[in-house]
């Protein structure tokens, strides 16, 4: 596993920022993560992933977006 995955993974362990009806929110040291709560359809979550950040009061729509599966979570990273 690379260093970029092993500090996501490390940040999962932190208290999350939020949660939505598809996602659970974390800061990382290199961005925010949107974790996928269920293992659902993954057009369902690309599509609700920004409406979802809103209602947390995250801005998301400037970020880069990077789709993850590490140790079998899925997730977004979304970084400058």
């Amino acid at each position: 596993m690379d260093s970029t995955c092993e500090l996501i993974i490390d940040s999962l362990k932190d208290e999350p920022i939020g949660e939505t009806d598809h996602f659970i929110w974390f800061i990382t040291d290199i961005g925010i993560v949107a974790l996928f709560k269920k293992d659902e359809n993954f057009e369902t979550y690309s599509s609700s992933v920004e409406i979802e950040a809103n209602i947390i009061a995250l801005d998301i729509s400037k970020e880069e977006k990077d789709y993850l599966k590490i140790k079998e979570r899925r997730l977004f990273l979304f970084y400058s």
